[in-house]
C-alpha cells in the first residue's frame, strides 16, 4: 500500500483543541474541505492510509504514549527531568502540559478521522468498503483503548467499573461531550475491535511492505483489552488465534524487534519511509544513549535488577558506560527505527500468563509459551521451566520476563495497575498504591475551557 501524505487530505477534521465546539468555518489555505474529500473515493482511501501516520507520529504511538508510561512508572530515575516531564514523573499532573496535550489531541485526531471515515463510509467503492471500515474502526478503538488506559483509574478499580473513563467519541461531532464510564469504554473499544475482526483480512495485500491492518491486529488488540481486563478466558482465546495464525514468528534475535526490516514479529507494522514518513521519533528522542545523553535512564536499583544474571543475553539493551553516569537503555540507538504496534512476544506473553490463569490443559501451553521467550534471552534451555511448574510459578516467571522484553515500551505502569486490580497487591517500587490519584493523567485545560462541568481527574496522592 502507498502512504499518501497526510497534509494533502487532512483537512477540517483536524482538531483545533482536544475539545473544538465545531468544525472550522472553512479550511486552512492549500488544504481540501470535508465535502471535497468525501465525495471522491481515492480521497477517502488516502484520508484512511494518512491515519497511519497520525498513530506513529511521535506525539502518539510513535514513543509519547510509551514514554509518558514509563515516566508514571517505577524504572526510571527522573531526578533530571524537568518542565512537564519532572510533573509526569512525580505523579503531580495538573491541567497544564504541552507533553500530555499534544498526545491526547493526536489520539483524537485518530478518533475523529475514524468517525469522519466512517459517517462516509457509503461514498467508498463496495470494494475498498469493508476493509476501510474495519481499519476505521480498529484506529477508533486502538486509540480509546490507549486513552482510558492513561486518563482513567484501570478496569477493575471499582466492582462495576463506573469510575469516570474519557470522552468516548463515536460521531464525527467535536461539539465537547462528558466523559463515559471506564466500562462503557471498554465495552465500545471491544465492540469496535470485534467488528474490525470480521471487516479486515488475514493477509496483507501488499505483503506486509507498508501499512495493512489485518485481522490480527485486532485480536492482538483484543488480547490486550481483555488482558488489562483480567479477563483471562478471553485473552487466551485471542493471543492463542494470533498465534496460531503461524503470519507472524518470534525474532530470532530480540534486538531485531524496533531494527529496519528485520523483525517478523510485528503483528502491525510501521515501516520507515526515507523522505517520507519515519516512525518513533520519541523513542529515539529520548532513550538513545549512544550520541547524547538520553532523557530517560534507569534508577540503580532497577538497573542492578534488570542485569543481576550475567547469562541474559538482553544485557546488550543495557549499559552503564556508553554514557558514565547514566544508567543507559541501548534498545533505540538507531538514526531510523520501524515500529511494531504490538508484537508476537506480547502476545506470547499474554497467552503464558493467561494460561497459567486459567489452569487445566493451558497451564502446559504457558510452560511452553515462556520456555520460548526464555531459551531466547538464554542462549539456551539452562533457566526453562519444568513441565511440572505449578500455576504461581508461571505467572511469577511470565511477569518478570515481560518487564526485561517490553522494557522502553511503555507497559510496566499498566502492569502496576493490572495486577494491583487483579490481586490488591501494590507492586510500585515508588511506593505508591496502585490506586493513586497520581497514577492517571489530567485532562488538558481545553476540555474545561469548553465546558465548565467537565469532570477532571483528582490529582497527586502518590507519596
Amino acid at each position: 500500500m502507498q502512504l499518501y501524505k497526510l497534509s494533502l487530505i487532512l483537512i477540517t477534521i483536524a482538531l483545533a483543541s482536544g475539545s473544538c465546539s465545531k468544525f472550522l468555518d472553512r479550511p486552512p489555505q492549500g488544504q481540501l474541505s470535508k465535502s471535497d474529500v468525501f465525495t471522491n473515493d481515492s480521497n477517502i482511501v488516502a484520508l484512511n492510509n494518512g491515519i497511519y501516520t497520525l498513530i506513529g507520529d511521535g506525539n502518539f504511538m510513535g514513543g509519547r504514549v510509551q514514554f509518558i508510561s514509563d515516566m508514571l512508572a517505577d524504572q526510571l530515575d527522573g531526578s533530571n527531568l524537568q518542565g512537564d516531564f519532572s510533573e509526569i514523573y512525580k505523579r503531580q499532573n495538573s491541567i497544564f502540559g504541552g507533553t500530555r496535550d499534544d498526545m491526547y489531541k493526536k489520539a483524537y485526531l485518530v478518533i475523529t478521522t475514524a468517525n469522519n471515515i466512517l459517517e462516509n463510509i457509503d461514498a467508498v467503492s463496495a470494494d475498498h468498503r469493508g476493509y476501510i471500515k474495519g481499519q476505521s474502526l480498529f484506529f477508533r478503538g486502538m486509540a480509546h483503548f490507549e486513552l482510558v488506559r492513561l486518563f482513567a483509574q484501570p478496569y477493575g478499580y471499582s466492582s462495576d467499573n463506573s469510575q469516570p473513563g474519557i470522552p468516548l467519541r463515536v460521531s464525527a461531532s467535536l461539539n465537547s461531550i462528558p466523559r463515559s464510564t471506564v466500562k462503557q469504554v471498554y465495552d465500545q473499544v471491544i465492540a469496535d475491535l470485534k467488528s474490525a475482526d470480521s471487516l479486515l483480512p488475514a493477509d496483507a495485500g501488499d505483503g506486509g511492505k507498508f501499512y495493512t491492518a489485518t485481522k490480527w491486529i485486532a485480536e492482538a488488540y483484543l488480547a490486550k483489552v481483555y488482558f488489562q481486563q483480567n479477563d483471562f478466558a478471553n485473552a487466551f482465546k485471542y493471543a492463542d488465534q494470533v498465534i496460531n495464525s503461524n503470519k507472524f514468528q518470534l525474532d530470532a534475535d530480540f534486538t531485531s524487534r524496533f531494527s529496519l526490516g528485520l523483525t517478523k514479529e510485528a503483528i502491525l507494522r510501521l515501516a520507515n519511509q526515507v523522505g517520507h514518513f519515519q516512525p518513533g521519533s520519541e523513542y529515539i528522542n529520548n532513550w538513545r544513549s549512544d550520541t547524547k545523553p538520553p532523557v530517560l535512564y534507569f534508577t540503580s536499583q532497577f538497573y542492578s535488577y534488570a542485569t543481576s544474571d550475567p547469562a541474559d543475553r538482553r544485557l546488550t539493551w543495557f549499559s552503564n558506560t556508553i554514557k558514565p553516569g547514566f544508567n543507559s537503555l541501548t534498545k533505540y540507538n538507531f538514526n531510523f527505527m520501524e515500529e511494531p504496534i504490538t508484537h508476537l512476544t506480547e502476545i506470547y506473553l499474554i497467552r503464558a500468563e493467561a494460561g497459567a490463569e486459567l489452569g487445566g490443559a493451558n497451564l502446559a501451553t504457558s510452560i511452553t509459551d515462556i520456555n520460548q521467550i526464555l531459551t531466547r534471552a538464554y542462549g539456551g534451555t539452562s533457566h526453562n521451566l519444568s513441565p511440572a511448574s505449578s500455576a504461581s510459578a508461571v505467572i511469577s516467571v511470565v511477569r518478570t520476563q515481560r518487564e526485561l522484553e517490553m522494557i522502553g515500551e511503555g507497559n510496566r505502569l499498566q502492569e502496576i495497575k493490572r495486577i494491583g486490580a487483579r490481586t490488591g497487591t501494590n507492586i510500585d517500587r515508588r511506593g505508591s498504591p496502585w490506586t493513586c490519584n497520581g497514577f492517571i493523567l489530567q485532562f488538558p485545560k481545553a476540555e474545561q475551557d469548553a465546558n465548565a462541568s467537565f469532570q477532571l481527574n483528582p490529582e497527586g496522592g502518590c507519596f
